[in-house]
């Protein structure tokens, strides 16, 4: 089933939280499973302060993060609106480390994650298996003008890997359309508007809107709204890990 979210209706779920180091965020669900419903996927907001650092760390499920806002680092790769970085499952990254301006990303996941596994702390919990690390170059973003006076539609390959993460971007005119492969030749799809806005099953999901589509879904088509839309499209690989959730582990990253 195809679920999302738009900024506005992300925000609502702001919340602080202090990380073990003393670093505070601010986290924002686009969707959120519970435990009744795990596996399933999860979508939020990360906003981060001025000059913080996340320590480093590895997850049990594979995972997008896009820089949106504000800069940094990831490890020693600079980040800028709009940057996309991947981490598979068990493959350690970071520190994330925020500029003067703080850093904002989305996480992206396919199923809920028990919580970050800190490297320091952690390393006898490292699973053996593919460890699959990747991050774009700057994309930026399309001014809101230009969609509009598009002739058709665009699409641009990031990244492509038939044993890893895809990442595309879609330009669409205003009030076209258009197709793109199904979430049944990987692992699922996250899409995020990043200029313009789309309709998807009558609703209009504006610019920062994040929606999902399950690898049993059918091919999602992009529908542009009155001024045309820009799409990122990130999708897992078919195969990933599967852990199992921890509802006292929510509070993670």
């Amino acid at each position: 089933m195809i679920a999302g979210a738009t900024y506005e209706q992300m925000l609502a779920t702001r919340k602080h939280m202090l990380l073990p180091n003393g670093t505070g965020v601010w986290k924002s669900y686009y969707i959120r499973s519970t435990q009744e419903t795990a596996p399933a996927p999860q979508a939020f907001l990360v906003e981060q302060g001025a000059n913080e650092v996340v320590l480093p760390h590895f997850h049990e499920q594979n995972q997008f993060q896009v820089v949106i806002n504000g800069g940094g680092t990831v490890g020693r790769n600079a980040v800028a609106p709009i940057t996309v970085h991947y981490a598979g499952a068990y493959t350690g990254y970071g520190p994330i480390s925020s500029g003067d301006d703080g850093l904002w990303y989305l996480t992206l996941r396919p199923m809920m994650d028990n919580g970050p596994l800190y490297l320091h702390e952690s390393r006898d919990k490292m699973k053996p298996g593919p460890k699959k690390h990747y991050q774009s170059e700057t994309i930026g973003a399309t001014p809101e003008g230009s969609l509009a006076k598009l002739a058709q539609p665009e699409a641009q390959t990031i990244n492509a890997d038939p044993q890893g993460p895809t990442v595309e971007l879609f330009r669409v005119p205003p009030q076209q359309r258009q197709a793109v492969a199904g979430p049944d030749r990987g692992g699922g799809q996250f899409f995020f508007v990043t200029g313009g806005s789309l309709r998807s099953n009558g609703v209009e999901y504006p610019k920062w809107s994040c929606l999902w589509a399950g690898s049993g879904d059918p091919a999602f088509e992009i529908a542009a709204g009155a001024s045309g839309v820009e799409v990122l499209l990130l999708e897992f690989p078919r195969i990933e890990y599967r852990a199992t959730y921890s509802a006292a582990l929510q509070i993670g990253l």
